[in-house]
C-alpha cells in the first residue's frame, strides 16, 4: 500500500515479466514485505500483475503462468484472491485455504508468515490496510482493537458473493476517470470493502445480535475515552486522540456521536468542567482563583468559562469556590 489514508486519489501500476529478481523486487515494494519465490527447477514462471491503489485499499489483477510458492515472514496488508482460473493454496499460520474457479481465499491478515502456491492462476485480489478494517469495526461493533481473521475461506457462498460484488464495483469505480475525483466516494468506498471482508472471513468479532450497552461500547471508543480522562489537563484535541488510536479524526467523531450522541470536544469540555469544579470545591479561597482554576483546565477565557460552567451545575464558579 502506498498509504494508510483514504484521501488520496487511486495510482495504477504493475509488471509483467519473466525475471525472478525483478518480479520479486516489485511484490517487494507493492506489498510492503520480503517474498522468497519459489518454482520447479524445469519450469518457467512468468507474472503479469496490474494494482489500482487508492491508498488505505488497492485491487489488483494477476496472471501467472507456471508454478510458483511465494512464502513472507509477514505481509503488512488484508489480502484476499478470488480465482479466476487454474489454482491457489494458502498457508497463513496455523491456517490453511485452497481455491479454486469462482472461489475466494484470505492470502494475509496483516500478521503472520504466508505461503501461496499457484498454478497457472489468472487472479483477482482486494487489498485493505489493518488500519482500515479497524476502524470499520471500531465504528459498529464491539470489536477488539484489531479484528483477528479464524479463518481463509468465506463463512457461506452468500457473503462471498458479497464480496464479489463489492470487488467489481470497486473496479468499475477506481476505473473511472470522473469518480476517482471524488474523495467522499473513494473514502466510502474503501469502508465498505472493509466491512464485506470482515462479514466474509471468519473472525473474532462479537455477534450482530448482541445489545449494546455502557459494557459492550466499543473497545477503540472506551480506550478514547480514557485517553481523554488521562490527559484532560494537556493540551490535546481530538487529532491527539485519532493518533493515539490510530484511527482518522472522522472515525473518533464518527464513534462518539454514534454510541454517547455527542461529540469528542464535547466529552473533554465536560470532563474538564468537571474536573474544575472537583478543584473549586476542594480548595481554599484564599489561595485559589476562578481564572487559575480554569485556565488549569483549558479554559482561557474567565468569562466563557462562568457561562458554561452555570449551564452545567446550576451556579457559578465563584458560588462554588465560597462554599
Amino acid at each position: 500500500m502506498k498509504s494508510d489514508r483514504l484521501d488520496v486519489f487511486p495510482e495504477r501500476f504493475g509488471i509483467e515479466s519473466s525475471d525472478p529478481d525483478l518480479i520479486q523486487k516489485h511484490l517487494d515494494q507493492t506489498y510492503s514485505a520480503r517474498f522468497a519465490i519459489s518454482r520447479p527447477a524445469s519450469g518457467a514462471c512468468s507474472l503479469a500483475h496490474t494494482r489500482i491503489d487508492a491508498g488505505s485499499y488497492a485491487i489488483e489483477d494477476i496472471r501467472h503462468a507456471g508454478e510458483v510458492l511465494l512464502r513472507a515472514d509477514r505481509v503488512p496488508s488484508v489480502v484476499a484472491l478470488f480465482v479466476v482460473s487454474g489454482h491457489a493454496e494458502v498457508e497463513h499460520g496455523r491456517l490453511t485455504g485452497v481455491a479454486g474457479p469462482g472461489q475466494w481465499v484470505l492470502t494475509s491478515s496483516g500478521v503472520g508468515g504466508v505461503r501461496v502456491r499457484a498454478r497457472n492462476a489468472q487472479l483477482r485480489s482486494v487489498v485493505v490496510a489493518r488500519s482500515l478494517l479497524t476502524e470499520v469495526a471500531a465504528i459498529d461493533t464491539a470489536a477488539t482493537a484489531v479484528p483477528r481473521f479464524t479463518g481463509l475461506v468465506p463463512v457461506n457462498a452468500g457473503a462471498a458473493r458479497t464480496l464479489g460484488t463489492t470487488e467489481r464495483f470497486l473496479y468499475r469505480l477506481l476505473t473511472d476517470q470522473e469518480d476517482t475525483d471524488n474523495r467522499i466516494l473513494l473514502a466510502s468506498a474503501g469502508r465498505l470493502l472493509a466491512s464485506a471482508l470482515l462479514t466474509t472471513f471468519p473472525n473474532d468479532l462479537p455477534p450482530e445480535d448482541v445489545p449494546e450497552d455502557a459494557g459492550t461500547l466499543p473497545v477503540l471508543l472506551r480506550q478514547a475515552i480514557e485517553f481523554i480522562q488521562d490527559n484532560a489537563a494537556h493540551d490535546i484535541g481530538v487529532s491527539d486522540v485519532a493518533s493515539a488510536l490510530y484511527l482518522s479524526p472522522r472515525t473518533v467523531q464518527y464513534m462518539f456521536r454514534r454510541h454517547l450522541d455527542t461529540t469528542p470536544t464535547a466529552f473533554l469540555r465536560d470532563i474538564r468542567l468537571a474536573r474544575a469544579r472537583e478543584e473549586l470545591i476542594a480548595s481554599d479561597r484564599s489561595v485559589t482563583t476562578v481564572a487559575a482554576t480554569a485556565a488549569r483546565w483549558g479554559f482561557a477565557h474567565t468569562g466563557r468559562f462562568a457561562v458554561i460552567y452555570r449551564r452545567a451545575f446550576g451556579e457559578s464558579p465563584h458560588e462554588t469556590l465560597r462554599r
